[in-house]
């Protein structure tokens, strides 16, 4: 026999940023609403967890902001009293099988790979300027993918490999699988290439969060009425008449609201009944993106080893397993760490790999590229998280749109269906894929739910977000 509650004005769907940001908006306006979680935490892809040894945590999913461009989430480290960690860049990078280079400079590759690597990235970056957020179009660009963009701009094989460096940590994928006008689209919304890429200031990995980026959700799910979010809730259907929803659990659990906020990314909507079905579009839309490959395993040390070289931490590879590394250590706690960050193609097959082959694996090629270095070998903890293997999540961090997508159905990524609207990082306008986006987009979610309840006058929510 189902459970049923009382008729709500809204139900949101996802206890991530983007669900948590919209319920807050929601409930500030006066209205009831509850947040349904699949989950037994809150937080989506933000989780942070302890160390060992207490000090400090480590984020095994989204973990940076900044404080200049990304306002919505230094608003939020602002009111939960967040501390913050600047980003490490000072020492050198390294390149897999090239060497050491400056940060934000280009590693020396042999001859003329460089100077042909740079002219193909300032070409991107061009193009990236040329993007219209609210209506993304480039002739011809959304027809070939973002390898094809690569050789029609004359890159060589380093130029190449480059690229698969950016997709693969940016987004988990290769550059074959998304296309050349949502990559560049994807860019802009951070700014443009060089910026999204970068850990300076105003770049998309310029801040970390002392206690964890999960920090965030936690303190919006605490501002919530009491008892708002329901976890190790999964929805299996929605259905709709004029003016009502019905929100059926996994348990049998029925809820009914005026409107409802779906907070999961687009592929994840087929794992739910639509009654009526989603609109051709949106089924297009769910049955064409693809959610990126990324995971991380994160390295604990004693001591930060590498600095003793002049190195920053950060290296790139083209061979993999992993992509990148960055320094995420947290000095003032005593945690020092390296995370690594394997993606796309050689991620996949990196997971297939028993636990220890893969640790052992990622050992060996921190030690290769540091110099044969046998402190890499000496982790106190280690931290693993495969986000394509998180049943709820499936990827990470957010779905990339295949050649033809974003042209023929992208219009309608945003686009309510019924009584039922579309939040999460991928529908934002700025910051896709980030923190700063998911919380964006839920409060675009918020506003369209409560101006069409008719009470965004009272809210005190801006209407333009």
């Amino acid at each position: 026999m189902s459970l049923k509650s009382p008729r709500l004005d809204a139900i949101v769907i996802g206890a991530g940023l983007s669900g948590l940001q919209a319920a807050h908006d929601v409930q500030k306006a006066g209205l009831s609403c509850v947040v349904l979680e699949a989950r037994d935490r809150v937080g989506g892809k933000t989780w942070s967890l302890p160390c060992a040894n207490g000090k400090g945590v480590v984020d095994v999913g989204a973990a940076w902001i900044n404080d200049t461009n990304q306002s919505k989430m230094f608003a939020l480290t602002k009111r939960f009293g967040l501390e913050t960690i600047t980003q490490r860049t000072e020492g050198n990078c390294l390149a897999h099988d090239v060497g050491a280079f400056p940060y934000g400079g280009i590693p020396p590759f042999l001859g003329d790979d460089g100077e042909n690597m740079r002219q193909v990235r300032d070409k991107i970056e061009e193009l990236c300027q040329k993007i219209d957020l609210r209506k993304p179009a480039l002739e011809n660009y959304d027809t070939m993918n973002f390898e094809e963009l690569v050789r029609h701009l004359g890159g060589k094989e380093v130029a190449f490999q480059t690229a698969r460096v950016w997709t693969k940590a940016m987004l988990g994928c290769e550059p074959s699988e998304t296309s050349a006008l949502w990559f560049l689209d994807y860019c802009k919304s951070g700014g443009g290439l060089m910026q999204t890429r970068s850990d300076m200031k105003h770049g998309g990995q310029y801040l970390r969060i002392k206690k964890g980026t999960q920090s965030f959700s936690k303190g919006l799910a605490a501002a919530l009425h009491p008892g708002s979010v329901l976890l190790n809730t999964p929805v299996t259907n929605i259905q709709q008449t004029p003016g009502d929803c019905t929100v059926i659990t996994k348990s049998g659990t029925v809820f009914y609201s005026k409107k409802v906020i779906l907070s999961i990314p687009t592929p994840l909507y087929k794992d739910i009944t639509f009654t009526p079905p989603l609109s051709g579009a949106k089924l297009a839309l769910t049955n064409s993106t693809k959610l990126g490959c990324t995971s991380k395993m994160i390295l604990c040390y004693e001591k930060p080893w590498w600095r003793s070289q002049d190195l920053s931490g950060m290296t790139q590879s083209f061979r993999g397993p992993y992509t990148i590394t960055r320094d995420t250590s947290n000095d003032s706690a005593g945690h020092y760490s390296l995370t690594s960050m394997p993606g796309a193609d050689a991620a996949r097959a990196w997971g297939t790999l028993p636990a220890h082959e893969r640790r052992a694996q990622i050992l060996a090629q921190v030690a290769e590229i540091f110099g044969n270095a046998e402190e890499a070998y000496r982790p106190i903890e280690i931290f693993e998280m495969e986000w394509s293997k998180e049943e709820f999540s499936k990827g990470c961090p957010c779905p990339v749109m295949p050649p033809n997508a974003l042209s023929n159905w992208g219009f309608a990524l945003r686009e309510p269906f019924g009584g039922v609207h579309f939040v999460g990082t991928e529908t934002a306008y700025e910051w896709k894929g980030y923190m700063e986006g998911a919380v964006r987009s839920g409060e675009r979610g918020a506003e369209e739910v409560v101006l069409a309840l008719g009470k965004l006058a009272d809210s005190g929510i801006s209407a333009k977000l």
